[in-house]
């Protein structure tokens, strides 16, 4: 048979190259997704839930350029960018 194709995620990963991780907050999710499908556009962008290692629940928002993704900070005041260390045993 033909090959398998590849997941949702991993197209991702390789069609939007900037990642920002914001604090998953389902007040302000509509709002998150109508401003980017008004300024960046529909298929300029993708979203994709994450849990951290603190176990908190985010939402990883992937751009194609860093262009928007600075845009998507400044116009967006409401979200909160989440940066977590791994604080695990090291190899």
């Amino acid at each position: 048979m033909g090959s398998k194709s590849p997941h949702r995620y991993d197209i991702i990963d390789r069609e939007f190259p900037v990642r920002l991780t914001i604090k998953s907050d389902p007040n302000t999710y509509e709002i998150t997704r109508q401003w980017l499908q008004r300024h960046v556009g529909a298929h300029n962008y993708a979203t994709r839930p994450q849990i951290l290692w603190s176990t908190n629940r985010c939402l990883c928002v992937y751009f194609r350029s860093i262009h928007a993704a600075t845009n998507f900070v400044l116009g967006c005041p409401h979200i909160q960018l989440v940066g977590e260390k791994y604080t695990g045993p090291m190899r």
